[in-house]
């Protein structure tokens, strides 16, 4: 019994996806302890983009597009948490700042009227 020259190994085809995701997944939960929140957002959307790729396509390729709209995804979603962030600072800086100046502008006044 000869063995065929081009034969596959069993994970190969449409399990082959399947096993990028396991792989890419457990490369995120052991990285990820050492991730920036960015690193953490592009790569939780990038294998949620491969799981969705791998399930609604047929191919490798839908996998690696998935994980591909994915990343850009959780890049997008990082972003916009950031510049949530950023304005909420920035309004607490503005009310601290306009509490710092009412407390001065009090305390001229009370030095002028020697209180």
């Amino acid at each position: 019994m000869q063995a065929r020259a081009n034969s596959r190994p069993y994970l190969y085809g449409k399990y082959s996806a399947f096993m990028f995701i396991i792989v890419a997944s457990l490369t995120l939960a052991v990285g990820g302890c050492t991730m920036s929140e960015t690193q953490e957002r592009v790569g939780g959307g990038a294998a949620i983009g491969a799981l969705g790729g791998a399930l609604l396509g047929t191919s490798r390729q839908s996998a690696a597009i998935g994980a591909a709209v994915g990343a850009a995804g959780g890049y997008m979603v990082d972003q916009h948490k950031k510049r949530e962030d950023a304005d909420s600072d920035n309004d607490r800086l503005r009310a601290e700042n306009e509490r710092l100046r009412l407390e001065a502008e009090n305390q001229r006044l009370r030095e002028q009227t020697g209180q």
